[in-house]
C-alpha cells in the first residue's frame, strides 16, 4: 500500500513532453505512448521534483479545489497505475519533517 511519506520518482528511462498542458509519456518497457488527463499531467509535472505522495495530494487539493480525502484517493490510485505501467518508482522519504 502506498503511504503519504513515500517519494515518487519518474522512471529515468521514461521520455515525456508537455504539449499544450497535456503530458505525453513514452514507456520503454512496452513502447507505448500515454496521454495524461489535466490532473494526471499536473501530477506528472510535480514529479520532476521527486515529491512525496503527501506533497502531491496537498498540491492537487489546493489547485483543483477538491476535498483532501478525494485528492488522496485520486492521487494514490493514479500513482498505483503509474507504478504498474513502470512509469514511476516509489521510495522512502529522506526529507526531515
Amino acid at each position: 500500500m502506498i503511504s503519504l511519506d513515500q517519494v515518487v520518482s519518474r522512471d529515468k528511462r521514461t521520455a515525456s513532453r508537455l504539449i499544450a498542458g497535456e503530458a505525453i509519456v513514452l514507456t520503454p518497457r512496452d513502447s507505448k505512448i500515454h496521454s495524461l488527463s489535466e490532473t494526471g499531467s499536473r501530477i506528472w509535472e510535480l514529479l520532476a521534483d521527486e515529491p512525496t505522495v503527501g506533497e502531491i495530494v496537498a498540491q492537487i487539493h489546493s489547485e483543483f479545489k477538491v476535498s483532501e480525502k478525494q485528492a488522496r484517493a485520486d492521487v494514490i490510485a493514479f500513482i498505483e497505475e503509474l507504478v504498474a505501467k513502470g512509469m514511476v518508482t516509489l521510495g522512502q522519504s529522506s526529507k526531515e519533517g
